[in-house]
């Protein structure tokens, strides 16, 4: 809760398809802020807003078992499984004072709290704070690149962010890399990989003495605090 702002979090865990977890847009009660801690029920090739099909072998990605989503926010795709990531989806007015009209920096608060935890946690972690310039291949893939509020650990990208707005609310969707799975995309893709871009990412598991469990706690309380 966040009394000075006259806001109030209220949490709710929620289990579905990943195309459904995409799909659902709650409504808010004046004053609310919404914490949804996800847990996708299916292996999906997540596809950002400016992704094109042709970029990547759908087909192969079916028979690997998984489904194929379009997401109405970010850019490069995003492999998603059930227990790989700490993925939540947080719901804000637009007049919350979260949620400044500075699309880039709207996203700074969030990625400070997660940054805070992980230096709690001994990890090397910094984060981004000014626009980026774009690769190849992370128009391709979401973790390629690192966008504003974005965290890296030792070099490698265990954040990523993305956010939507409609019907007056903001949905900042935050995914915290538990295992590393996201350079299986590489494979997917039927474009050749641009020489000399790199996919540099990790996922936090090996670098923790905690259970995913706990640091998905940790990364609740750290955000619903503000």
């Amino acid at each position: 809760m966040s009394v000075g702002h006259q806001t109030q979090w209220q949490l709710e865990a929620v289990s579905l398809s990943t195309a459904g977890l995409h799909d659902a847009w709650p409504k808010l009660q004046a004053g609310q802020r919404l914490c949804r801690i996800v847990q996708p029920t299916d292996r999906a090739l997540v596809l950002g807003s400016s992704t094109r099909q042709s970029e990547f072998d759908l087909d192969r990605a079916r028979r690997q078992g998984l489904a194929v989503v379009r997401r109405n926010s970010g850019g490069g795709a995003v492999l998603v499984e059930p227990g790989a990531q700490i993925w939540l989806m947080l719901y804000l007015g637009l007049d919350d004072p979260l949620v400044p009209w500075d699309l880039g920096r709207s996203f700074l608060w969030l990625g400070a709290a997660v940054l805070g935890l992980l230096r709690e946690l001994r990890l090397n972690a910094t984060m981004v704070e000014s626009r980026q310039p774009r690769t190849a291949l992370g128009s391709l893939i979401c973790f390629a690149d690192l966008g504003y509020g974005e965290v890296s650990v030792d070099g490698a990208k265990v954040l990523g962010l993305a956010q939507r707005r409609s019907r007056g609310q903001a949905c900042f969707q935050l995914s915290l890399l538990w295992e590393e799975r996201q350079s299986h995309l590489r494979e997917l893709l039927v474009v050749d990989p641009p020489e000399g871009e790199s996919l540099r990412v990790a996922g936090i598991a090996p670098l923790v003495d905690l259970s995913r469990q706990d640091v998905q706690n940790r990364v609740v309380k750290a955000i619903t605090a503000l």
